[in-house]
């Protein structure tokens, strides 16, 4: 039977302790417990690839757990990399949101920022989702042809 919440997943993790006992130096610690999910976020990274010059948008999907009702109150870039729109939308049959994300940076090269997404509920009140950009030069020939 399942005791976890969240489809019999639970997290584990472990650290050393380092003492100044001589007979137990280091102390290994373990914590364990169930993992209740908050909201479905698909996807929760998202990649824009493409060329420099193009528009590069991707979206994603937030879908709260029945279990932790929210509403989202503000959605903005931490580094300003990006414009993001968000948008009330009905996925499964349950309320969820459509957060649209563009580059706005046009040279070539790599970079990430990420989405902040702030809600109304008190124990998850804010949610990133990262965001990885690549752009790569567009090639002599086209640049001429443009």
């Amino acid at each position: 039977m399942d005791t976890t919440g969240y489809g019999g997943r639970k997290l584990e993790k472990s650290a050393d302790v380092m003492t100044n006992d001589p007979k137990e130096p280091v102390v290994h610690l373990t914590i364990a417990g169930p993992v209740d999910r908050f909201a479905t976020i698909t996807p929760r990274m998202l990649s824009l690839r493409g060329v420099s010059g193009e528009t590069l948008q991707g979206s994603v999907s937030i879908v709260p757990e029945e279990k932790y009702p929210f509403k989202i109150l503000e959605t903005y870039a931490v580094d300003g990399k990006l414009k993001v729109q968000l948008g009330p939308v009905v996925q499964g049959g349950k309320p969820a949101y459509a957060l649209r994300v563009e580059n706005l940076r046009t040279e070539a090269g790599s970079y990430n920022d990420t989405v902040r997404v702030k809600t109304d509920h008190p124990l998850q009140p804010e949610i990133d989702v990262r965001v990885y950009v690549y752009l790569r030069a567009q090639p002599s020939f086209e640049k001429k042809a443009n």
